[in-house]
């Protein structure tokens, strides 16, 4: 009975890490639209990911804060810059160096000349763009829900 007992603890125990594994999500930093892996790393549902970088036009600090939901990919929910400019330039009205808001974006599309004030942080890692990718390199980051593949997930 006791042998019977632990093995259904250990289905039990597998059939719970194969679904935490299959609803995990994987962020991914390809080469352009649908272009090959880059970078790779497994996010939960409900993560924060900033991407920070200075603004080419007014040449001052940002931070864009995004939000991944399953299903939805990615939001943006919160900017920071101490430059007025940068929030006209997302349309965005506010009497300080940050504004909240909620809009959709699915994924990243970035094209910069240089990537080496790019970063993308989630959680305690810091992927620094420049490591990843040459000035002028259409980029595209995303979170696929899923998981990561093996070969995925540096």
């Amino acid at each position: 009975m006791a042998s019977v007992r632990t093995g259904v603890c250990l289905g039990f125990l597998s059939l719970m890490l194969l679904t935490a594994t299959a609803t995990g999500a994987c962020l991914v930093v390809s080469a352009g639209e649908g272009g090959r892996c880059l970078v790779s790393l497994h996010v939960e549902d409900g993560c924060i990911i900033h991407l920070d970088f200075i603004n080419s036009i007014y040449l001052a600090p940002v931070r864009e804060t995004f939000l991944h939901e399953v299903g939805r990919g990615l939001s943006i929910i919160r900017v920071e810059s101490p430059s007025a400019g940068v929030f006209e330039y997302y349309r965005i009205e506010t009497d300080g160096p940050s504004a909240e808001l909620y809009r959709n974006v699915g994924s990243i599309r970035l094209k910069s000349h240089d990537y080496r004030n790019h970063t993308v942080t989630v959680g305690e890692r810091v992927l620094r763009l420049k490591d990843f990718a040459a000035g002028g390199d259409p980029l595209t980051i995303s979170v696929r829900d899923g998981g990561c593949t093996p070969d995925e997930g540096r």
